[in-house]
């Protein structure tokens, strides 16, 4: 069934993709318009809810997929715009609906969508996000709240200056004998820092292309906005650090996504586009973070399961040359896992892929690896052009007399790809998020038998069966009190009588394919229910003949 199910959505998928892609990638109010599409589109199968505004006053979108009652399937949501400066992010999660609608008039598809609902969140960060379509282009990840960065008691004085009026900030280098960065030994136009351990000495440095304006000795550090969604969570969260908040889920963004999720029992796994990653490269064990009073390190069992889910990312998705992150803290990766229980999934989607040098260009393999350097020779070789800004000397007001030059990589392009690569990918990242669903914990009940004992009693054996390949909730789960678990209820009608047994109990964890066996001693005769039943699992029910 799963191979039928992903073998229609990969011949269903391009027909939406050649109707419907977009020249770039999408703005808040264009997202919105494509939402909208969706519920008007398919009705019954889509149903969408704003859950609030963001301080700039847009919308944050939570779209529901799947047949009704949506919340009696287990359920995966799947996080986009987690950093505000990852457009790709908000396409991945927007055009994995696109792309599941469009195939859902397929047999599979709708069992699909009637065995698992997908609760997707866009666009976490429209405020950070909109910088890309401004007159003004920068990368930016916070939101349009009012903050004191710099701590000085004043509000956005130190904001970006487009010193060569193009449009868009880059970088400033400045001669100085006192610099920390040199010229890269194989592209110059790139800059790297020196290590004076190797007898290197730096020549120039590097800031924000801007002007100090509140004339602290920094550039561009205190200016527009504001709160970092994917600072601004409860796990580990970092506190005085610009960009995390005044505490933490301050923002009504934060509060609205995490508000929503604990109210979500179904949900099995957060999947979410960010540049933490645990996918193409998954989690190692920790046992010294995972025994820590204050668990801090993924426990055994939920790291299988992520290599399992990493392994078939992995099957699904070319996707190479991802660097390797460090959860900072406040993020939605950490949060999903250790405060909200789940299994929780994140990937950037896309990386620059590392290119080997083009001999007929007489190009050398690089004698020093740099993520600037390296995106240059894979823009040169696929033919991307206006991606880099030319060097340019300038007079600047805070270096009298010293040389100032601005230029440098443009923002936005080493993390999110040419937009036309983008249905690709979307298309690949829709494909492993429907093989994922069908990982999901499944419950059913086997090898019930029934033996006749003295006295009208009935002994009832069964086995309650996760036919699934992840675990009914995570080994993290089993350490709160709102994870629920599995309730197994014996229903008993006239003269029945459980004697032995519990009538109602609940199970621990069900791993991957494993059984529990469960046993009850009846009196009377007729028909006895047995029923299981789990969010994250769905239910499964028997009827036993006395």
């Amino acid at each position: 069934m799963r191979k039928a199910l992903t073998a229609l959505a990969l011949c269903s998928l391009p027909i939406l993709l050649a109707a419907q892609s977009p020249a770039d990638y999408s703005n808040h109010q264009q997202q919105s318009r494509r939402i909208q599409a969706l519920a008007s589109g398919y009705p019954s199968l889509v149903s969408v809810q704003s859950l609030t505004k963001t301080a700039g006053g847009k919308d944050i979108w939570m779209i529901t997929i799947g047949t009704q009652p949506a919340d009696a399937k287990p359920a995966i949501a799947i996080v986009g715009g987690v950093e505000g400066q990852h457009l790709l992010g908000a396409e991945l999660a927007l055009g994995f609906a696109e792309n599941l609608l469009a195939a859902s008039q397929s047999d599979s598809i709708r069992q699909l969508l009637n065995r698992t609902t997908f609760y997707v969140f866009p666009n976490m960060s429209p405020d950070a996000s909109e910088q890309y379509f401004a007159k003004l282009k920068y990368e930016r990840q916070a939101n349009a709240g009012k903050t004191d960065d710099d701590r000085d008691g004043k509000l956005n004085e130190d904001d970006f200056d487009d010193l060569d009026n193009n449009g868009k900030i880059t970088f400033m280098r400045v001669e100085s004998p006192i610099g920390q960065y040199k010229l890269h030994p194989d592209d110059p136009r790139v800059l790297i820092k020196a290590d004076p351990a190797k007898g290197e000495k730096g020549q120039y440095l590097l800031y924000s292309e801007g002007i100090d304006n509140d004339k602290d000795d920094r550039f561009n550090e205190d200016g527009e906005g504001g709160v970092h969604f994917n600072k601004n969570l409860t796990h580990n969260y970092p506190p005085f650090i610009p960009g995390s908040g005044e505490f933490a889920v301050s923002e009504p963004e934060t509060r609205a996504l995490l508000d929503k999720l604990y109210e979500l029992f179904n949900v099995f796994a957060v999947a979410s586009f960010s540049s933490n990653n645990n996918l193409s490269t998954p989690l190692s064990y920790n046992a010294a973070a995972a025994s820590q009073k204050l668990v801090n390190g993924w426990l055994e069992a939920d790291v299988r399961a992520n290599a399992a889910v990493s392994d078939l990312y992995n099957k699904t998705v070319t996707f190479k040359d991802a660097p390797r992150t460090n959860a900072a803290g406040g993020d939605l990766l950490s949060w999903a896992y250790y405060h909200y229980a789940r299994y929780s999934f994140s990937t950037p989607g896309w990386a620059v892929p590392k290119t080997k040098p083009d001999t007929t260009k007489k190009e050398k393999a690089f004698t020093v690896e740099d993520p600037t350097a390296s995106y240059l020779r894979w823009a040169s070789q696929q033919g991307i052009s206006n991606t880099f800004t030319d060097w340019k000397p300038i007079s600047h007001p805070d270096f009298p007399g010293q040389k100032v030059e601005v230029g440098g990589i443009d923002p936005f392009v080493l993390i999110n790809p040419p937009y036309k690569m983008v249905p690709a990918i979307v298309q690949q990242h829709t494909n492993f998020l429907v093989k994922l669903a069908g990982y999901q914990p499944s419950l059913e009940i086997l090898n019930i038998k029934t033996e006749k004992v003295s006295a009208g009693l009935t002994r009832v054996t069964l086995e309650i069966t996760n036919k699934g390949l992840l675990a009914s909730h995570t080994k993290i789960g089993e350490r709160n009190y709102f994870t629920k678990r599995i309730l197994v209820k014996v229903s008993t009608t006239g003269n029945q009588q459980v004697i032995s047994g519990r009538k109602s109990q609940l199970l621990g964890s069900l791993e991957a394919n494993s059984s529990q066996q469960l046993s009850w001693l009846i009196k009377g005769t007729g028909k006895l229910s047995i029923e299981a039943a789990c969010p994250t699992t769905g239910n499964a029910s028997a009827s036993v003949n006395l």
